[in-house]
């Protein structure tokens, strides 16, 4: 199904005002509801490079297997649609992608990146993610945060050992716990959402989730998600003016007319189960 009219985007990363290079890659596939965003580490330019193999490594998997799958339809060996599924495909081949470099190239040695990656389709958000870049939904006015960071911080907090003030008071919060490209193999968490009329979704590193809290989020989506593109450059702005640390990239977009081609695809989950 065509997404023209149906889903509007806005894509936007910037330097910072401390770093000099970019080491965010973003990008979509605006016909497949596909959107990109990876936060690059490494030395030299090498997160550069990282994240810049994740995002054509993603797009390059959609354009090709995108044709073959059975929209529409669930992986019965795990439940999730065939797109979340194509997902966790395409971020596996980007971490092959980027450790091959790593392990053959000594300038990129130790390379890797976070990477979020998600499609819209029949008006459900399918995720898929590795590291501490984030995705939020705004609804009705509210955001919530969907992902849940692969960090040292998030890990301390779920064993019990520390509550989220302790931990935020304690832990440096950009030590990550998972990163394409690192190790020989990576674990990519799946999620599935449902999406309804007038959803905002919010992709961003931690350029921004740093340095800008979730009220100011909130606050700046409430006033400018009918011009996406407007609301991607205030959120920058306004980790800039907060100190812009790191590079600052932002993915936006709002579902503005169904994706349903037929019946809704909970549905269709309901009859497999």
């Amino acid at each position: 199904m065509a997404l023209k009219n149906r889903v509007q985007t806005a894509l936007l990363t910037d330097v910072g005002r401390v770093r000099k290079n970019n080491e965010d890659s973003v990008g979509e596939l605006e016909d497949l509801g596909l959107l990109i965003l990876a936060d690059g580490m490494g030395g030299y330019n090498a997160g550069e490079i990282a994240s810049g193999i994740a995002v054509s490594t993603i797009q390059e998997v959609f354009k090709r297997e995108w044709p073959k799958l059975k929209h529409g339809t669930i992986n019965r060996d795990t439940g999730n649609s065939v797109e979340a599924e194509l997902i966790r495909t395409a971020i596996e081949e980007a971490h092959e992608a980027i450790h091959n470099v790593s392990q053959t190239q000594p300038q990129c040695q130790g390379m890797g990146t976070t990477v979020v990656v998600c499609v819209l389709h029949e008006d459900q958000l399918s995720i898929g993610y590795v590291g501490d870049s984030r995705l939020y939904r705004f609804r009705d006015g509210q955001l919530e945060q969907i992902t849940r960071d692969h960090s040292l911080l998030e890990e301390l907090i779920a064993r019990g050992h520390y509550t989220r003030e302790e931990a935020n008071q304690m832990v440096r919060k950009n030590i990550v716990t998972r990163a394409l490209g690192v190790e020989e193999a990576v674990k990519v968490d799946l999620i599935e959402d449902p999406l309804e009329l007038g959803d905002v979704v919010l992709m961003c590193s931690d350029g921004l989730s740093d340095l800008v809290d979730d009220a100011t989020i909130t606050d700046k989506l409430n006033k400018f998600a009918d011009n996406l593109p407007r609301a991607a450059k205030v959120l920058v702005e306004e980790a800039n003016q907060q100190g812009g640390k790191d590079n600052i990239s932002v993915v936006l977009a709002r579902l503005d007319s169904s994706l349903v081609a037929g019946r809704p695809w909970y549905e269709r989950l309901l009859e497999w189960f």
